[in-house]
C-alpha cells in the first residue's frame, strides 16, 4: 500500500507572515494579484485605479479638430442669434409701424446668407404688403430667382411679380409721357392733355389702376376731382401711403382736420418713419393751438427727412410758432445762403402778412 505524502502543519505565526507579505503595497488591505504580472505590489482594485491606459494618438488629433470647431461655432453663435431675432422679429415690427427697421433688419440677415430662401421671402412678403415694392422687387430678381420654394409660396411670389410689373409698367409710361409735354403747352393744356391720356390707361390690363389714379391726382383740374382719384387709388391698393398723405392734405385745405389726422395717422401706423405724414400732423396740431406738440411732430419729419417736401418749411413755421425766432431766423439764413429762394406765400407768412389758417386753409 502507498503511502500518504506528509503535509507540514503551518502554524499561526507563518500564516500571519504569509498574509503581511502578500498584503497591497498600496491599500494594505487586499491581496496582491499576481495573475496578470508576477511582480506586481497592488491589489486588482488598486491596480485597476493606478493603471494608466495610452491615449491613441488620432483620437488627440481629432479631439483638437472638435476643439477648434467648437471655438469656431462660439464666435459665430452669438451673430446667428442675433440673425434670427431678428427674423422672428421682423413681422411683428412691421406690424407695430417699424417697418423700415424690419426691412433693414432682414437685408442685413440677407446679406449675411445670401442664399437663404426664408429670409429673403420674409423680407419680400413684408415689403410687399407695405408698398416697399423697390425691396421686393430685388429680393425676387437677386435672391429668390430659381430658387426651389414650396408651391404656395411660389404662387404667391408670381402674385407680387404681376403686381410689380403692371407697377413699374405704369411708371415707365407716365415718365414717358411726361418727357413729351413741350414748352410750347400751357399749364391748363398739360393738365387736360395728361389727365385724359391717364384715363385711357385705366382700361389697360398690363398699368397698375392704383398708380394711375394716383397720377390722375396731379393733373385733376379741381380738388374734388383729386380727392376722388385719391380715394380710387387706394380703394386699388391700400398700400399707396402717399396717396392717404395727399388726401389728407387735401381735408385739411378744405378744413376737415379731422378727415385729415384721420389719413395721417393711418399712414404713421404703417409706417412711424414716415415724414410727410408727421409733418401734416404737426401742421394740424399747430392750427388747433397746440403749439408744442405741433413743434415736436415738425422736429421729428425734420429729423426724419429734412429734404422732403415742405418739410423744412412747416419746421420753420412750429418755431415761429413757438417764439423761437432765433432758431427760426438761423434756419431761414441758411437756407437762402445755399442760393434758395422763399416761397411769396412763405415769405408774406414770415413777414406776418398771412396767417397760419390762411396759410393753411383755403378759404
Amino acid at each position: 500500500m502507498q503511502e500518504e505524502p506528509v503535509v507540514p502543519e503551518i502554524n499561526k505565526g507563518q500564516e500571519d507572515q504569509w498574509e503581511t507579505d502578500n498584503r497591497c503595497g498600496a491599500c494594505g488591505h487586499g491581496l496582491i494579484d499576481r495573475s496578470e504580472n508576477a511582480d506586481s505590489m497592488l491589489c486588482s482594485a488598486c491596480r485597476e485605479k493606478y493603471i494608466h491606459y495610452p491615449v491613441p494618438k488620432l483620437f488627440i488629433i481629432f479631439s483638437a479638430v472638435i476643439a477648434v470647431l467648437m471655438g469656431f461655432a462660439f464666435i459665430r453663435f452669438p451673430k446667428v442669434i442675433k440673425s434670427y431675432k431678428i427674423y422672428e422679429k421682423a413681422e411683428a415690427m412691421a406690424a407695430n409701424g417699424d417697418i423700415v427697421e424690419a426691412i433693414q433688419g432682414l437685408h442685413t440677415v440677407v446679406e449675411q446668407y445670401p442664399g437663404s430662401v426664408p429670409v429673403a421671402v420674409r423680407l419680400t412678403d413684408i415689403a410687399m404688403e407695405g408698398g416697399f415694392y423697390d425691396d421686393a422687387s430685388y429680393m425676387l430678381s437677386n435672391n429668390l430667382s430659381g430658387k426651389k420654394m414650396e408651391a404656395n409660396i411660389v404662387n404667391r411670389m408670381n402674385r407680387y411679380i404681376d403686381k410689380l410689373d403692371r407697377f413699374y409698367n405704369t411708371y415707365d409710361t407716365v415718365q414717358n409721357m411726361q418727357s413729351k409735354f413741350g414748352d410750347a403747352l400751357s399749364k391748363e393744356e398739360v393738365l387736360e392733355t395728361g389727365y385724359q391720356y391717364l384715363n385711357q390707361l385705366l382700361s389697360d390690363p398690363e398699368q397698375d389702376k392704383a398708380l394711375v389714379y394716383y397720377y390722375m391726382s396731379m393733373f385733376a383740374g379741381d380738388a374734388g376731382e383729386a380727392r376722388n382719384c385719391l380715394e380710387k387709388s387706394i380703394a386699388e391698393d391700400n398700400n399707396m401711403l402717399d396717396a392717404k398723405v395727399q388726401l389728407g392734405t387735401i381735408s385739411r385745405r378744405q378744413g376737415d382736420l379731422e378727415y385729415a389726422e384721420n389719413c395721417y395717422n393711418e399712414v404713421l401706423l404703417a409706417d412711424k418713419t414716415y415724414s410727410s405724414a408727421s409733418r401734416g400732423l404737426a401742421i394740424i396740431r399747430l392750427l388747433e393751438g397746440k403749439k408744442e406738440e405741433g413743434l415736436d411732430l415738425a422736429s421729428k419729419a425734420y429729423e426724419q427727412n429734412p429734404e422732403g417736401d415742405y418739410v423744412w418749411e412747416t419746421y420753420l413755421i412750429a418755431l415761429k410758432e413757438n417764439a423761437k425766432n432765433t432758431d427760426a431766423d438761423a434756419l431761414v439764413k441758411e437756407y437762402i445762403s445755399k442760393g434758395n429762394e422763399l416761397d411769396a406765400d412763405f415769405k408774406s407768412y414770415l413777414d406776418g402778412n398771412l396767417s397760419l389758417h390762411e396759410y393753411y386753409i383755403d378759404e
